[in-house]
């Protein structure tokens, strides 16, 4: 079983959005990320968000793309400033791939809880849009697998693209 926990994309400001929706570049590096998780051929058999908007719309834009055929559901303990403790039994009875669409400082503190290690001391940039992989072993520990953000998404491709520009036909 594989646990995804990813950041939220780029909100709007309070100013131009009270409830705080995904901005136009938020949309897109989020859409980014979901199409470099469909070429990986990830899919999720949940899929889970905070009832903040942008959660919302994170979680939404990535089942669109990885996993059309399920529907998002709102989960109440994984609110910004939510107890990761309140869902840990929870996520250790699930036994399918399941996406989680939180917040900062949630996310990382999730990630701690479940590893036993200090998600903030490791090199996870947890900027908006970034996900996040976790493997249960078969001893029941969790282990970060991999990460990635819309920032090494695009470097990733730029770099492709450059790199089959190069090769001779």
């Amino acid at each position: 079983m594989k646990l995804y926990l990813m950041r939220h994309g780029e909100a709007l400001s309070p100013r131009v959005d009270p409830q705080r929706g995904l901005s136009d570049n938020g949309k897109a590096s989020i859409e980014l990320v979901a199409k470099y998780i469909q070429e990986k051929d990830i899919t999720f058999s949940q899929i889970y968000h905070s009832g903040k908007k942008r959660a919302h719309e994170t979680a939404g834009i990535i089942a669109a793309i990885t996993s059309p055929d399920i529907e998002i559901e709102l989960h109440q303990n994984i609110t910004p400033d939510g107890d990761p403790r309140l869902i840990l039994n929870k996520i250790n009875t699930w036994s399918e791939d399941t996406l989680i669409t939180s917040h900062l400082p949630f996310v990382p503190n999730l990630i701690s809880l479940l590893t036993g290690n200090e998600a903030y001391l490791t090199a996870i940039s947890f900027e908006t849009g970034t996900i996040v992989c976790l493997e249960k072993t078969p001893e029941s520990i969790w282990k970060i697998s991999w990460s990635t953000s819309p920032t090494e998404v695009a470097y990733l491709n730029e770099y492709n693209s450059a790199i089959n520009h190069q090769q001779p036909e």
